[in-house]
């Protein structure tokens, strides 16, 4: 019974470091998401839109938005599972 609880407790613990290291890589592609789209701006005000430097941009752009349209809806199911398991938890109480 007491090898049963550590293999849970383990299991809960990877699964939470699992996603905070999600949530920190998906904040790291936001904040260089931003950074991109920022220097696109500058080169479209620029009207140098069709340049080499703006397309790499532009595909580097959409490639990132591919990773947060994939990932942020997986870590946000999971931040609902921990919230409604608190609730719970603090009902309980």
């Amino acid at each position: 019974m007491i090898n049963n609880n550590n293999d849970n407790i383990d299991t809960i613990t990877k699964f939470l470091e699992d996603l905070q290291k999600l949530g920190k890589q998906l904040s790291i592609t936001k904040d260089e998401q931003k950074v991109v789209l920022e220097q696109m701006m500058s080169l479209k005000e620029d009207s140098k839109t069709m340049t080499d430097e703006y397309i790499q941009l532009d595909n580097r752009s959409k490639d990132l938005q591919a990773i947060l349209d994939k990932y942020s809806p997986i870590f946000n199911e999971r931040m609902k599972w921990i919230k409604d398991i608190n609730a719970k938890h603090a009902k309980k109480k």
